[in-house]
């Protein structure tokens, strides 16, 4: 059920990512909250040199479809990820049947793209540090009202292609990340995350706690 809160620290340590929605629409209002939320994101010398473009239109739905699917085949053969049996009720499989569905459903979803303008004197991954703290504001605004969010990896790989000719991006705007949103079909968190020991360093690299594996409740990066 929607679960709305105003509590920072509850925002935060819930904001699960969501990949089962119902068919709700999400309101208006509710959506141009999350978007004002991003536009309050810090970025470097407030530029601001940023978009955000709503994808609900059937062309732009039948896109974002295209791109789920073409993100689907780099998902499965980065990390061996297969459709799990049905009968298979292992947190595992859960999930990868939550990642299914989401990337099978994705046409039918309300989503934003989020673009930047490649500026000259600085990296891409640099130019992030702009962008990328709107689309978590925008992230956290709707875990805030009870909407669920989840950042996907369609608009890179080949899906790329699909979302620039279908949105009409320029080739001077680089598409730097993708959320879906919509009422989720669930709860939110807690979220699991590795404790702290394990990632927080003080003054000196720890390399006892420097491997990078997957565990603890960590999903890949673009599930």
């Amino acid at each position: 059920m929607p679960h709305p809160t105003d509590d920072v620290w509850e925002v935060l340590s819930t904001a699960r990512s969501i990949r089962r929605f119902t068919d709700e629409p999400v309101p208006p209002e509710m959506l141009e909250r999350c978007l004002q939320a991003a536009t309050w994101a810090p970025n470097g010398a407030n530029a601001q040199l940023w978009r955000f473009i709503v994808l609900d239109a059937p062309e732009q739905r039948t896109a974002v479809a295209e791109a789920a699917q073409i993100a689907l085949q780099s998902i499965e053969s980065i990390y061996g990820m297969t459709r799990p049996d049905p009968a298979d009720n292992s947190r595992a499989a859960r999930n990868n049947r939550a990642t299914y569905e989401l990337h099978d459903r994705a046409g039918e979803f309300t989503s934003v793209l989020f673009v930047a303008f490649k500026n000259e004197f600085s990296s891409e991954f640099l130019q992030g540090g702009s962008i990328y703290p709107a689309m978590q504001n925008f992230y956290l605004a709707a875990r805030a009202q009870g909407l669920g969010a989840c950042m996907t990896s369609w608009a890179s790989y080949d899906g790329e292609k699909a979302l620039r000719a279908a949105v009409g991006v320029p080739d001077e705007w680089f598409l730097a990340g993708h959320v879906v949103v919509g009422w989720p079909r669930g709860r939110h968190g807690p979220v699991r995350r590795r404790p702290l020991s394990d990632v927080v360093f003080h003054n000196r690299w720890d390399p006892d706690h420097a491997d990078i594996t997957y565990g603890r409740g960590a999903r890949p990066r673009g599930k």
